[in-house]
């Protein structure tokens, strides 16, 4: 239920963001996502898959005047790939940026989310494990 919650949150905040702020929120969001649910194995894919509705919503509010249409197919007939591919490729920007800012959060983290493994009893009293030497520096 927690990850429906911060998918569905995760979606909200790209596509607010974008609209107010601008595409880079895409990759800070997911950034984001990825420190808060560090240990979610599939959170890279996850953040791509927000990007990808967030992006798709904010396409579809634009759609019914037919302006997107029109951009599309003209841009995408200029770069000679078609309106429908320049609208995949569209969505496929912040599914990349998305999943990027995760894998990269994700890595600096750690393999453990940033969780360190468990200290041994005589790390946590300030001792080690192996043993000390007489001489002191004075």
């Amino acid at each position: 239920m927690r990850s429906i919650v911060l998918f569905v949150l995760a979606v909200a905040a790209m596509a607010l963001g974008t609209w107010y702020i601008g595409w880079w929120t895409v990759p800070v969001v997911g950034a984001l996502w990825a420190f808060i649910a560090a240990t979610d194995r599939t959170l890279p894919l996850q953040a791509a898959l927000a990007g990808v509705n967030a992006w798709g919503i904010l396409l579809a509010l634009r759609m019914p005047g037919g302006g997107v249409e029109r951009v599309a197919d003209s841009v995408g007939a200029m770069l000679s790939i078609g309106g429908a591919a320049l609208i995949a490729l569209t969505l496929l920007y912040p599914a990349l940026l998305a999943a990027s800012a995760a894998t990269l959060v994700r890595a600096l983290r750690g393999p453990n989310g940033g969780q360190g493994a468990q200290r041994s009893g005589a790390q946590r009293r300030g001792g080690s494990s192996s043993s000390r030497s007489g001489s002191s520096l004075t």
